[in-house]
């Protein structure tokens, strides 16, 4: 298991695996565990083990909706039915695991979502589960104070080192778990309010139907805060993309050529595209009163001929490049 903590032994590793293969039972499998590197100069498992694996991948869910469906697969109809109070049971555990897919998922915000990075897994998740399921069936009322405490200072807060963090998960759980939550007035989000009692399938059915569309309101976050998870998420794409591109010069200049003509013919296509700019003269002039909308509009039409200039003389850089290239 995480076999990339040894780089210096995987060489012997690779050698002892050419070693078994030869005269081994046909059915023989070795089963290695890592983590994915986090840039290409971190890949330090050799070539020959990865080419002769059956690569496998686990990846975190992304989104509030997967996140959610992910916390509630840890359990099963038997979980939410081994509880005495099972009305107070299923909404807490319901309530829980939207705090779990809440804090899981803020990190995606970077900063604006956690102050620093924090490793919560499904492990918090149950533990917290077990430790309701234990205080429900020691005592006749609800201990909404002390399931706040243990959830938020130990379970989840073990993890939290900035006193900033610790207050906004504190927060999250005076907001999610409280008396409301069994008089059928609390909402989790906007437009998401508590389910009622339900079973194990009526729960996940719940989350389709009525979850909300993915957006930074699911976390109690500002819809500006997704500009910067966006931005981020655009430049490794297009990252990525670049690193896909042929860099070996070798191939002849009409590879080359072809390429360049390529570029060419898309750069000619959005420049065709490319709407005109608005004349703010003449729509200031149309407009009689100055109403919050108008002047909301008449802004963003500034902003609009200033993101039009700059795709415009971008463009006009990159076609003056490819012709000294061509030079």
């Amino acid at each position: 298991q995480n076999i990339h903590l040894v780089a210096r032994w995987l060489s012997s590793l690779e050698k002892k695996l050419e070693q078994h293969s030869e005269g081994s039972h046909r059915d023989f499998r070795v089963f290695v565990s890592a983590e994915p590197a986090p840039c290409p100069e971190s890949h330090v498992i050799p070539q020959g083990i990865l080419e002769n694996s059956i690569k496998i991948t686990s990846e975190a869910p992304t989104g509030m909706h997967a996140n959610l469906h992910k916390a509630l697969d840890n359990f099963s109809q038997d979980t939410l039915e081994m509880c005495s109070q099972e009305k107070e049971f299923r909404s807490i555990l319901f309530a829980l695991c939207y705090f779990h897919a809440v804090v899981a998922e803020r990190r995606k915000f970077g900063a604006q979502g956690w102050n620093r990075s924090y490793p919560f897994s499904t492990g918090d998740l149950t533990i917290s589960v077990s430790v309701l399921h234990n205080y429900l069936e020691a005592s006749s009322k609800v201990p909404y104070d002390d399931l706040r405490y243990l959830v938020g200072e130990i379970m989840y807060g073990g993890h939290i080192t900035d006193d900033w963090d610790r207050r906004l998960c504190k927060t999250y759980l005076e907001e999610f778990i409280k008396p409301e939550m069994l008089e059928g007035e609390l909402c989790l989000a906007p437009g998401f309010p508590l389910p009622g009692n339900m079973d194990y399938n009526g729960y996940h059915q719940y989350i389709d139907d009525a979850l909300p569309p993915e957006s930074p309101h699911l976390y109690g976050l500002h819809p500006n805060a997704e500009i910067g998870f966006l931005t981020q998420r655009s430049e490794q794409l297009l990252r990525t993309v670049l690193e896909l591109q042929p860099r070996d010069g070798s191939a002849g200049e009409g590879g080359a050529g072809t390429r360049e003509e390529t570029v060419q013919a898309l750069l000619e296509e959005m420049l065709e595209k490319l709407t005109d700019e608005f004349n703010m003269a003449e729509l200031m002039a149309k407009v009689e009163e100055r109403t919050p909308y108008a002047v909301v509009a008449l802004q963003e039409c500034e902003r609009m001929n200033g993101l039009t200039a700059e795709i415009r003389r971008s463009l006009a850089e990159l076609e003056l490049g490819l012709k000294v290239g061509e030079l």
